[in-house]
């Protein structure tokens, strides 16, 4: 009977020892191949809402992988990237976030970055530092493998949404044209400009004609005539303006008026 429980007791030891091998062996720890590391195209930013469109830095790191260790290393995990920008260099747990996918670069535009510092807090018009960092997302995982902070000195505008649901464009041959089909056509939009309290665009500008519609529809339209770097007055179905100089423009319209109430405006536009 003493060599029978013994015999038993040895199995059970046996048994466990290998169980607790394969649960050491089921705990693989992720390791990265290198620290990443940093570099921005820029150290200081000025955001206007006016050139929402364009590129206004650009980040580039390193690769790493990620290798498993005691399991197979076939199944290590993908790696993707994402760059983050918080208000301090220790305090990432919130930050503004702007994914790369696999990419080693990205150029983020203005309207993106100054969304992205709206969204921490960030829309002072005044210079703010902030830190941007790089992290390699493996599985959930968005916080552990990060690259050391890089400062940045940026002037963000405050965002605002429009006084009324009503869109403005540009039309004629001193932009994209007459449009000629249906509401899906239409000119060079205008965006609210918060801080200029009017419509705004930055765009290439032909020696041409143009005016101003509602909508995408020519029942409201604006035109008139006068000095267009003094301000020319608009009015309902008015004559169409002049550009006599290609180049690039700014467009500020004003409008008096929204919706079927619309009865004016004006019009200025500066290289």
């Amino acid at each position: 009977m003493k060599n029978l429980l013994t015999q038993a007791l040895a199995v059970a030891v046996a048994l466990t020892s290998l169980a607790s091998c394969n649960k050491d062996e089921d705990k693989a720890t992720i390791a990265p191949s290198a620290s990443l590391s940093l570099k921005s195209s820029t150290n200081t930013v000025v955001l206007t809402q006016l050139n929402d469109a364009n590129d206004i830095i650009t980040y580039n790191w390193n690769a790493v992988s990620f290798a498993l260790s005691g399991t197979d290393a076939s199944k290590a995990p993908g790696v993707t990237y994402q760059v983050q920008i918080a208000k301090s260099a220790d305090g990432f747990g919130y930050p503004a976030v702007f994914d790369a996918g696999t990419n080693l670069t990205k150029t983020i535009k203005v309207k993106d970055l100054n969304d992205g510092l709206n969204a921490i807090g960030i829309a002072t018009q005044k210079p703010v530092p902030v830190y941007a960092r790089v992290v390699a997302v493996v599985g959930g995982d968005n916080h552990t493998f990060a690259s050391a902070p890089v400062a940045l000195t940026a002037t963000a505008y405050p965002a605002c949404l429009p006084p009324n649901a009503d869109t403005w464009a540009l039309v004629g041959p001193a932009g994209l044209g007459w449009p000629s089909g249906g509401a899906s056509e239409d000119g060079i939009p205008l965006t609210w400009n918060c801080a200029l309290q009017a419509y705004t665009a930055r765009a290439a500008l032909n020696a041409g004609e143009f005016k101003f519609r509602k909508d995408k529809a020519w029942s409201i339209n604006l035109g008139g005539a006068g000095s267009l770097t003094q301000g020319a007055p608009l009015s309902l179905n008015g004559p169409n303006l002049s550009i006599t100089t290609p180049g690039t423009y700014t467009v500020k319209l004003t409008v008096n008026g929204a919706g079927a109430g619309v009865s004016g405006g004006t019009v200025t536009v500066t290289p």
